[in-house]
């Protein structure tokens, strides 16, 4: 068979089955049977197709995945989001455009907290949005910097992306994760600046409002009390990967420590937060394990059949 018509076939059957609305896990592995069927005609073509994607998986590398997830879990699920969210608002004082900032700044904190774009930008959203609205912001003001930042998560460590990529091209895990901290850091900024020239060229497209004045006692106390120990936690678990104390795995399980600790603390800790940031890292760990696995061996049937 010509290397086009194979390509037409594998190609063509991902995109249809996902025009039809076949969630993508499921859109790779019925492309792959197919596949399978029609260049590895035998039962040794699905042994195959087993094998890979077992070896993918359960190498020790994408361990930090599920841990990375159940870390951003907690910190929604418990509320502790809503208590950064809520103090870093109250910080910001009456600034202009100080919604939009508050995204940038937010979604930075929860990206190195959530490592899913998805979750980041879904938490933004929620908190935000709404109140965007209410103060008549433009919705390029109100939406922009919540889909700009929402991507963030998969650049600034811990990202689960980052873990993935590293897993499937065989490089160093915690070199590849502190590899995306400064661009990560640098495109939050990138995002303010442009936050600034929008309400330069156009004040109205964010107005501002007053806000009731913060003693500064309060303001001692939401800086070290309710955003200081996110903060450290963050520090913790990319310094414990920058300097070489524990693996990307090990600083994963301690973030999971320091958000089940940090949510005792506030007393926010619940059976019902813990089953909830569960259920979601089965979820989503497994929806992105199974693309992955249908991913890579899409990926062989292409070099198989010469595609």
């Amino acid at each position: 068979m010509e290397w086009y018509f194979a390509m037409l076939i594998l190609v063509g059957s991902i995109a249809g089955f996902i025009v039809i609305g076949m969630p993508v896990a499921l859109a790779f592995l019925t492309a792959n049977i197919i596949g399978t069927l029609i260049f590895m005609p035998n039962i040794l073509g699905m042994l195959q197709i087993v094998e890979n994607s077992t070896d993918l998986v359960t190498k020790f590398t994408l361990a930090p995945v599920p841990l990375f997830i159940l870390m951003g879990g907690l910190f929604f699920h418990t509320g502790l989001a809503k208590i950064v969210f809520d103090a870093l608002d109250r910080l910001l004082g009456a600034i202009p455009g100080r919604l939009s900032f508050l995204a940038v700044g937010g979604g930075t904190v929860f990206a190195a907290l959530t490592g899913s774009s998805l979750a980041n930008a879904a938490m933004l959203g929620s908190l935000l949005i709404p109140e965007m609205e209410r103060r008549r912001y433009k919705p390029h003001m109100a939406i922009g910097p919540i889909l700009g930042v929402g991507g963030l998560a998969i650049i600034i460590p811990p990202s689960a992306i980052a873990v993935l990529l590293a897993g499937i091209a065989n490089v160093d895990v915690g070199k590849l994760l502190i590899a995306g901290l400064a661009p990560g850091l640098v495109l939050a900024g990138l995002f303010a600046c442009v936050i600034a020239i929008q309400l330069w060229r156009d004040p109205d497209a964010a107005p501002r409002y007053d806000m009731p004045p913060v003693p500064l006692s309060t303001k001692l106390r939401l800086l070290f009390v309710d955003t200081m120990p996110i903060f450290i936690i963050i520090a913790m678990v990319i310094g414990l990967i920058v300097f070489g104390i524990a693996t990307p795995t090990e600083s994963a399980a301690f973030g999971v420590l320091g958000v089940l600790i940090a949510a005792a603390l506030f007393r926010r800790l619940s059976f019902g937060a813990l089953a909830q940031a569960l259920r979601g890292t089965v979820l989503v760990g497994g929806m992105v394990f199974f693309i992955v696995m249908g991913s890579a061996v899409f990926s062989q049937l292409l070099a198989f059949s010469g595609a």
